[in-house]
């Protein structure tokens, strides 16, 4: 029998200024996160805010409002290209992809106060202010912790979102590969998948992914343009052509569902004698499915159509 998990606490601070959100990153990675960090046992919430934060906290400490809570397994973010799984464990936050299985991501929020200069670090981090609309393209991680900020920065109202029932079992039973290391195989294999027809079955797939429930919402279109043009498989293509095709995509999904998934299934077909980038559009469309810490039936269905189109076992 399975041990369930501890649930890690988290918080985590979106600090905005002016026009851009203030973001951290390692020295010579790609990927950035909100300061902040885990709760330690009988701290309180803010206090450990404050705690990480550091001189960052002087000129808004208190000031900051309750903008969101995230539930996630934390397995969203790259590595960095970093082997030692110990080191990695020890330091995941930093890398964007925390070592913990069921974490539970407090945001605040706060604008940073005109006229007090930006520190130019964080922790031995680098600070970056991104501007808004920016945003969608940079890599923010985790990603359902993104995806939170960024409807806050939108709507300005806290958002919820839960850990979905597949995502939780997996959590805390088990089953596939974290969506990490799905990732990590992948872009190991880049220089295999750099053919046109793996573009577009691979646009096609995450299309079929973001029209999985029958809508397209804009914050999720976003978050998936911001994955095509980030992804390290994905930037072996012209950013500008994946944002067309995708977008040609999800008009035919939303304007004529029928024949947008049958030209989309057409396009993920041509790749039914390729096994390996058959292979690799099926775990790309996992990832897209699996990255925001949700793995709904509906997802799954769509990769199950998609295998059958490769002629190939589905294991979802």
């Amino acid at each position: 029998m399975a041990v369930p998990p501890a649930v890690e606490l988290d918080v985590r601070l979106i600090a905005h200024h002016g026009h851009g959100l203030l973001l951290a990153r390692a020295a010579g990675q790609a990927w950035h996160t909100l300061p902040g960090g885990l709760v330690r046992e009988a701290e309180g919430v803010e206090r450990a805010l404050v705690r990480h934060l550091g001189p960052l906290a002087e000129p808004i400490a208190g000031s900051w409002a309750f903008a969101g809570a995230v539930e996630h397994t934390g397995d969203a973010g790259e590595t960095g290209g970093i082997d030692d799984a110990d080191h990695l464990a020890d330091d995941a936050w930093a890398w964007g992809a925390p070592a913990a299985e069921h974490v539970l991501t407090l945001l605040f929020a706060v604008e940073w106060p005109a006229g007090v200069p930006i520190p130019t670090s964080w922790n031995g981090r680098e600070i970056r202010e991104v501007d808004d609309d920016e945003l969608v393209v940079t890599r923010l991680a985790p990603l359902p912790v993104a995806w939170a900020a960024r409807r806050w920065l939108m709507d300005g109202h806290p958002h919820w979102r839960r850990l979905a029932p597949a995502a939780a079992q997996a959590a805390w039973h088990g089953g596939r590969p974290p969506v990490a290391s799905l990732r990590a195989q992948l872009a190991a294999r880049r220089d295999q998948f750099r053919g046109r027809r793996f573009r577009d079955a691979a646009v096609a797939m995450c299309a079929l992914v973001a029209a999985a429930d029958g809508r397209i919402d804009p914050a999720e279109r976003d978050g998936l343009q911001a994955f095509l043009a980030t992804d390290p498989v994905m930037t072996n293509f012209s950013a500008t052509e994946l944002e067309q095709l995708f977008d040609r995509h999800l008009e035919r999904l939303r304007t004529d569902p029928e024949n947008g998934r049958r030209i989309a299934l057409g396009d993920i077909a041509r790749l039914r004698n390729q096994p390996a980038e058959a292979a690799a559009v099926l775990r790309l469309g996992e990832v897209i499915g699996r990255i925001d810490g949700a793995f709904p039936p509906v997802e799954q269905a769509v990769l199950r159509e998609a295998a059958a189109a490769l002629g190939i076992g589905s294991p979802y």
